[in-house]
């Protein structure tokens, strides 16, 4: 195994701050660049603009901002919040591309009212009150490190232009990247995200938020000292999320957050790559590669992702970007993966009015990649560090059989408290599902979260047992994990004891699962407990309404039969209606199924199997 520890810091001390130039992209002078865009590009921010130009936006008043604590709801704020900052970096571009100063006094106007803002901070996450504390230090968060940076590409591209019309407006721009992202970044280091705290992990903060700071800090800052003192920061702190993650790269985090947390890394390394001429180049490590693999190694078909944690199942990816990842870290399979989904998609001009605008930025400025090569994805990939397992019948991504199951412990970032869950799709479609998680409020990321349904063991594909679910901590995990594969069978089994409280009363509970590859999945069950108290429960989440049939069969669709022993269990199903815009919006239907097999006679010990095929 490599050794990357401290790796980017070393390598930073290197970079002479006198010599950087970061000039990524064309200035808004260089009218032959802006001229050549291609015409579908110049024609979407021209009609964008146009609709934006006179736009008048709504102040962010206190009352807003504080619906989180009084309700729990974030999104009022954030609806307004995040629409003016796409606004201004649409009509940046458009301004570029046009070049006639139509779009300048909407740019100021955004700029300012930007600018009026208490706090950048969005209000999921001020934990200083109902409103942000204005003599406390200024927190940076994930929303005000992106406002760093959309406000480091817009000076980046106008602050001349700016000038000419108001030179207070382009001093403003740096008066509040001074007072809200660099001198802040530089004196704390305290900030849970940075890493620098032992005792608490880091998650996709960590790089999303050094992956803005550091274009603050090199389109600002003009004391070479202080500079060199930013990027040597950042870098201490990505080291911290490098080192964070095991060496088969899996993001437990779950696919829906890759792109803001292994993909963001990526953006950072390319600017490290950038501003020291090539000399910083860790694309080679393994763990590095592993890291870019992960998000076609939990890929299932279409837009579908393995969804386990607070994740989307329909993910979705940064595909140009991560066609760029593949071709530094040199592999083709990648390529091919982000290939795919270009090919599937319009051209994505209007990703740069969200989160990640350096990415986006390349994005426009890049041409596009002749010809498109066939993915073919994995048939079986074992997460051996994160204990987590993918694999399908064969190599195409929309036939036959794809399974996934997870280890694992249960307090994983964004952790659901589903140690041993499974999930299951035929020919591309579900059939035995992970629900996700709903669009997220205060009681998402507080004590309360393992009361939302989403989080909780007995809406995964678990046992519910002695009326006990699993329990949230680092100590509630998988054990004795053994995986082994022939390419015909695999078998992945786990002891699940600790998972669940003691007063559960488990002496052991094993679960192995059986995957023969063209016929059948299987999950062989056997447990010992102190004493049974109460029948165990098999929960089973599944997509299509169950058809429940003589003789120990289910009928989940017109592919997938479940065959169990019906002298052991007693077979309902609930629906479970789907009221969360965000739920309804992925799995595109108003509900999904719960089955519940439960025990007919309580045992002290059982060994049995539910076996999943065609």
């Amino acid at each position: 195994m490599q050794n990357m520890t401290n790796m980017l810091t070393r390598l930073t001390g290197e970079i002479d701050a006198d010599k950087i130039d970061f000039n990524p992209f064309p200035f808004y002078s260089d009218r032959e660049v802006w001229d050549n865009l291609p015409s579908d590009a110049k024609d979407f921010y021209r009609v964008k603009a146009q609709e934006l130009k006179n736009k008048t936006y709504i102040s962010l008043p206190a009352s807003l901002y504080m619906d989180f604590t009084r309700n729990g709801n974030r999104s009022n704020y954030e609806n307004l919040y995040f629409t003016r900052r796409s606004d201004l970096m649409i009509l940046t571009i458009a301004e570029c591309i046009e070049a006639k100063g139509e779009y300048l006094d909407a740019i100021i106007n955004l700029i300012w009212a930007i600018s009026e803002e208490t706090s950048w901070v969005i209000p999921a996450h001020n934990n200083k009150g109902e409103l942000p504390d204005i003599e406390f230090e200024t927190f940076v968060d994930l929303f005000s490190a992106e406002t760093g940076s959309l406000f480091a590409w817009v000076y980046y591209f106008l602050h001349d232009v700016i000038a000419e019309v108001s030179p207070t407006v382009k001093r403003r721009m740096e008066i509040e990247i001074e007072r809200k992202i660099l001198t802040p970044y530089l004196t704390y280091s305290h900030f849970w995200w940075m890493g620098f705290d032992e005792h608490r992990s880091v998650n996709n903060w960590n790089p999303w938020i050094n992956s803005n700071v550091i274009v603050a800090f090199l389109i600002f800052e003009k004391d070479k000292k202080r500079l060199a003192e930013g990027i040597a920061k950042t870098a201490k702190s990505v080291d911290v999320f490098i080192d964070s993650y095991y060496e088969d790269g899996a993001c437990d985090e779950g696919p829906g957050y890759f792109n803001a947390a292994g993909a963001v890394m990526f953006d950072y390394l390319d600017i490290l790559y950038n501003i020291s001429n090539k000399q910083i180049d860790i694309y080679g490590f393994e763990k590095i590669k592993n890291i870019a693999r992960y998000i076609y190694r939990v890929y299932i078909d279409g837009e579908y992702f393995v969804n386990f944690a607070d994740s989307s199942l329909r993910a979705g990816m940064s595909s140009r970007h991560m066609q760029r990842v593949g071709e530094a870290i040199g592999d083709d399979t990648l390529i091919e993966f982000a290939q795919m989904f270009v090919s599937r998609h319009n051209a994505g001009y209007g990703d740069i009015g969200g989160y990640m605008k350096y990415r986006a930025l390349r994005n426009l400025f890049e041409k596009e990649t002749a010809g498109v090569k066939l993915f073919t994805p994995p048939v079986e990939y074992w997460f051996k560090d994160t204990e987590i397992l993918t694999a399908r019948d064969g190599g195409q991504t929309d036939a036959g059989m794809f399974i996934a199951a997870k280890g694992g412990h249960n307090a994983e970032s964004h952790n659901h408290n589903d140690v041993g869950n499974f999930i299951l799709y035929m020919n591309g479609k579900p059939v035995i599902v992970d629900a996700g998680v709903e669009t997220y409020t205060r009681f998402t990321f507080s004590s309360e979260r393992y009361s939302i349904w989403t989080m909780q063991s007995c809406y995964h594909n678990l046992p519910t047992i002695n009326g006990y679910d699993q329990l949230s901590g680092r100590e509630r995990k998988s054990s004795n994990v053994k995986y082994d594969s022939d390419g015909s069978i695999t078998h992945l089994s786990m002891e699940l004891k600790h998972a669940y409280p003691p007063e559960a009363g488990i002496e052991s509970y094993v679960r192995e699962f059986i995957f023969e590859r063209g016929k059948s999945f299987t999950v062989h069950d056997k447990y010992s407990l102190k004493q049974a108290v109460k029948p165990l429960i098999f929960n089973i989440l599944c997509f299509d309404k169950p058809n429940i049939m003589n003789g120990g069969y289910i009928k989940l669709n017109e592919n997938i039969n479940i065959e169990l022993d019906s002298d052991i269990f007693s077979t309902v199903y609930e629906e479970i209606k789907l009221t969360d815009p965000q739920l309804r919006r992925n799995w595109d239907t108003d509900c999904l199924y719960r089955i519940r097999l439960t025990e007919e006679k309580m045992q002290k010990e059982r060994d049995f199997c539910i076996k999943f095929h065609l």
